[in-house]
């Protein structure tokens, strides 16, 4: 399982994106996905070590997550939250399309979450990048993501399968295919995560109600760009 196993028990640190790496194929896996647009952004199925609640209108994503924690298993790393993302429908995000990696903070010391991706068409694109950061930078205060972009080579551009399964963690970087703006596109991640994730943009699950206080968009766009 390459370097995502190895780091998968070592607190969240910049020193890691010198080896990045590239999202881990599971395989395979068919969805039936609903007829309704569905738009959920980390829906907490599971909270606090408990048990998974899965609402009924999520149902179809259940083989995906248990692929998902048979591989967590693999990895002997039990998160105590895990969050499941869901766009399904024509594709509307203005953000997903630019060069981002997920679950990357060092606000709090924590191992790093593993994410579980899923697309119907049009696979999520991805760079293999080795990035050194600046010693000077200083990650609660200037955007990752920004200094990340820079590094990506339009050549080296790979694209994960449709209708595959893949495991990723907060040091790869990845997004939307631009090309995919107003198609009919199904999006699903199911993210494992040893700490809460307090953002109020979260939709909340009737089943497992979870309260929040802080805005993670907000706080983004408060982060500076790093000069150079």
């Amino acid at each position: 399982m390459g370097s995502l196993a190895a780091r998968a028990h070592r607190d969240v640190n910049l020193g890691e994106f010198q080896t990045a790496g590239t999202p881990i194929d599971l395989g395979p896996l068919e969805l039936q996905c609903p007829e309704e647009r569905q738009y959920i952004l980390r829906m907490a199925i599971r909270a606090k070590g408990g048990l998974i609640r899965l609402p009924s209108e999520l149902e179809w994503v259940r083989p995906m997550l248990d692929v998902a924690q048979l591989h967590q298993a693999l990895l002997d790393n039990d998160h105590p939250f895990v969050y499941v993302t869901v766009r399904h429908g024509l594709v509307s995000s203005e953000t997903d399309d630019a060069w981002h990696v997920d679950g990357f903070s060092t606000k709090v010391a924590h191992h790093p979450e593993q994410n579980y991706i899923w697309t119907s068409r049009d696979g999520t694109e991805y760079a293999d990048l080795s990035v050194k950061f600046p010693e000077d930078f200083d990650p609660l205060a200037q955007n990752v993501n920004d200094y990340l972009s820079r590094y990506v080579d339009d050549q080296a551009i790979q694209a994960c399968q449709p209708q595959t399964i893949y495991c990723l963690d907060p040091y790869m970087i990845h997004r939307r295919p631009q090309s995919t703006a107003g198609l009919m596109r199904t999006f699903v991640r199911i993210s494992f995560v040893p700490i809460q994730i307090n953002d109020v943009n979260n939709t909340q699950n009737s089943l497992l109600p979870q309260q929040y206080d802080h805005d993670g968009v907000a706080h983004r766009n408060t982060l500076s760009s790093y000069p150079g």
